[in-house]
Order: structure tokens, then sequence, then C-alpha cells
């Protein structure tokens, strides 16, 4: 028991892990800085134009995925090392509600507010 223990002490690939867990725990926090960015832009943009940016939708979509594959690998579910030693992910966005096409208008009425939601009704 103390023999393995001790290999497993001086095992260069178990250290080299630690490295990496400590380079993507940095890139995590960057990451979740602009994952932060681009919600508060969306929301915006949202505000103010009914709709979504392509763009951001894209990178955020992204970023998550990024952070997820980090994760993974942070807490031994995956050995495979996250970007830039994988490809960047590149996931088709979700977000079709705030999108501007024929399909996303009828839903986006789900989404907005009733006036008559918080109406209690009495019977007399």
């Amino acid at each position: 028991m103390k023999e393995e223990m001790r290999e497993n002490l001086i095992d260069e690939g178990i250290w080299m892990r630690g490295v990496f867990m400590i380079l993507f725990l940095i890139a995590y926090n960057i990451v979740e800085f602009l994952i932060l960015l681009v919600a508060l832009f969306q929301f915006v943009a949202v505000l103010f134009t009914g709709r979504v940016n392509e763009t951001v939708l894209r990178l955020g979509n992204n970023l998550c995925y990024f952070a997820l594959e980090a994760f993974q690998y942070l807490t031994f579910n995956s050995n495979l090392r996250p970007f830039p030693f994988s490809p960047w992910p590149d996931e088709e966005p979700g977000g079709d509600l705030w999108r501007d096409n024929e399909t996303a208008e009828p839903e986006l009425d789900d989404v907005k507010a009733d006036p008559d939601d918080n109406i209690k009704k009495v019977d007399s």
C-alpha cells in the first residue's frame, strides 16, 4: 500500500494534470467573466431590438461548452483537455425564441408578461 502511494506521489502524469487543472481553473474564471458580459450584452440587445445578436449568441454558446469541457476535465470526468489542446467548441446555439425568424414570433408572445396574470379573481 505504501509503495503504491509512493508511486502515485512521484507520478509525473498526475503532477502534470495538476498543473493543467490550475491553468484551466484560471481560464474558466476568465470565461465566466466573458459569459457575464455576453449575457448583459444580449439582454441589452433584446431590450432594444427584440432579438439577440447572432454572433454574440454563438460566442456565448461556445464559451458555455468550453466551461463544460473544463469542468469535466477538472472533476476527472474526462481526460480530454479542453481548448487549446482540443478543437474550440463550435456547437449550434439555441435561443430560437429570441431570433428574428418567422417560427419564433408566435412563441415570443408566450414569454412576455401578461398583465392579467397577477389579477386575483374573486367570486361574488
